[in-house]
């Protein structure tokens, strides 16, 4: 009885006592949405759950807007599948932990394609947003993008003008295989002349050769 009392009883009682943590841990990591350590195994967890097959990271970047009142996401990667580039935003949970990964955008061919990843408000004017260009792009003479990012509205029938009154242009840098991306820009949602009608956060994209010549121009209206 004494050995039951003051040996083997308080291992036990210790052993159920680490269980129930495990237990609530585990409890816990489901309510967060069931987060990784790493934003590859979060983005392989969310190809399991699309029935993707594993991809290979190509670029990877941070989301961060300092003059933002939120945003999305807080990381970008960008996956290859063979002739195809999925785009993931992903948040993270405690400063460690990487979850909730979102495919933005999935590219089924490795041709010119452009497109913004997370808009985010910003502070200031109510219709101010910040949002990240990207392209990809497999031109294998391409050296320079140029991106315009602009909210069209459906009564503008001229992008060029529209970028130049209340649009942005930058340039993208390669951040990794057929990836390209750009910095936060800053762009605003026009107001209707009519007091209605709504707009679209669209982008523009053209690829140069290292001397300057165009090689390709991304149209989204042309597609």
């Amino acid at each position: 009885m004494k050995r039951f009392r003051y040996y083997i009883l308080p291992r036990v009682c210790l052993a159920l006592s680490v269980l129930v943590v495990l237990l609530g841990l585990w409890a816990l990591w489901l309510s967060l949405g069931r987060p990784m350590p790493t934003r590859e195994l979060a983005c392989r967890q969310a190809e399991t759950a699309r029935l993707l097959p594993p991809g290979r990271t190509a670029a990877q970047g941070t989301i961060g807007y300092p003059e933002a009142t939120w945003r999305n996401a807080d990381a970008w990667l960008a996956r290859r599948y063979g002739d195809a580039v999925g785009v993931y935003s992903l948040s993270r949970l405690g400063g460690v932990l990487w979850g909730d990964a979102r495919l933005q955008f999935y590219v089924p061919e490795l041709d010119f394609y452009a497109f913004t990843i997370d808009v985010s408000m910003l502070r200031g004017p109510i219709n101010s947003y910040a949002a990240t260009p990207m392209a990809v792009c497999d031109l294998p003479d391409a050296a320079r993008l140029e991106a315009d990012v602009v909210w069209l509205g459906d009564w503008e029938d001229d992008p060029a003008a529209a970028v130049a009154a209340h649009g942005a242009t930058t340039e993208l840098t390669r951040a990794g295989d057929c990836v390209w991306v750009g910095p936060a820009l800053s762009v605003t949602v026009p107001d209707s002349p009519s007091g209605s009608g709504g707009s679209a956060l669209t982008v523009y994209c053209r690829a140069y050769d290292a001397e300057g010549n165009l090689l390709a121009v991304y149209d989204p209206d042309a597609r």
